[in-house]
């Protein structure tokens, strides 16, 4: 870095008010940094991007705009210019750990178990009561699964797909991929990625006696 004067740039009398601080230090005085609007500053743009994101999604995976709309408590009018006219940048959805994987690392990950359990035809947990984790390992022998018979299944019958994993009444179980964990269990895998709802009541619980035990 190149030292200057100070006597050589500053007017005399800044020069004599720096002095009374800084005489005889060697100083850096660094660029003014261009101040960030209130949306940035705030985050709020971050999360409007979130939500434009999520209804251009649901447009995408067969949602009309009134149910849209419904959802996100925005005009018709106002989810037709986000999903008509706007490009947002969304992962390529797919039931698989890399899509997963994408979503997650864009803070989409319940977006992505939306999607997910929607193209099931199931019903989606309450966000509201559940904590989520991020997309984690976890150990095979934690879940339960409802009975232990041998299902007769080929692993090309199943996608590499990270399990929705519920944890209540300090158990953890797979309501949507019973065949899916017993499939798993067959083959002794020790440990697959998973997204974890745990009861908000619980989670203290499950992070303390558990939280040690997932890796992302």
């Amino acid at each position: 870095m190149k030292y200057e004067n100070a006597k050589n740039i500053l007017p005399e009398k800044l020069l004599e008010e720096v002095q009374k601080y800084a005489a005889g230090k060697v100083i850096y005085i660094p660029k003014k940094e261009a101040s960030k609007g209130w949306g940035e500053a705030s985050g709020y743009r971050d999360r409007l991007n979130k939500r434009n994101a999520m209804i251009c999604n649901r447009y995408s995976a067969g949602h009309s705009i009134l149910e849209i709309a419904e959802e996100f408590y925005l005009s018709p009018e106002t989810i037709k210019k986000l999903v008509y006219g706007k490009k947002v940048s969304l992962p390529m959805f797919s039931p698989t750990i890399n899509s997963a994987e994408s979503y997650a690392s864009q803070g989409l990950g319940e977006e992505w178990v939306r999607t997910y359990l929607s193209s099931m035809e199931k019903e989606i947990p309450d966000y509201a009561s559940y904590f989520m984790s991020e997309l984690v390992r976890i150990p095979i022998r934690l879940i339960n699964n409802e009975n232990d018979k041998k299902i007769n299944i080929e692993a090309e019958d199943f996608y590499d797909i990270p399990l929705i994993v519920i944890y209540e009444n300090r158990s953890f179980s797979v309501p949507y991929q019973q065949e899916y964990i017993q499939f798993l269990k067959q083959k002794k895998t020790n440990a697959h990625y998973a997204f974890v709802f745990a009861r908000n009541e619980e989670y203290g619980f499950f992070w303390n006696n558990f939280g040690k035990n997932f890796k992302r």
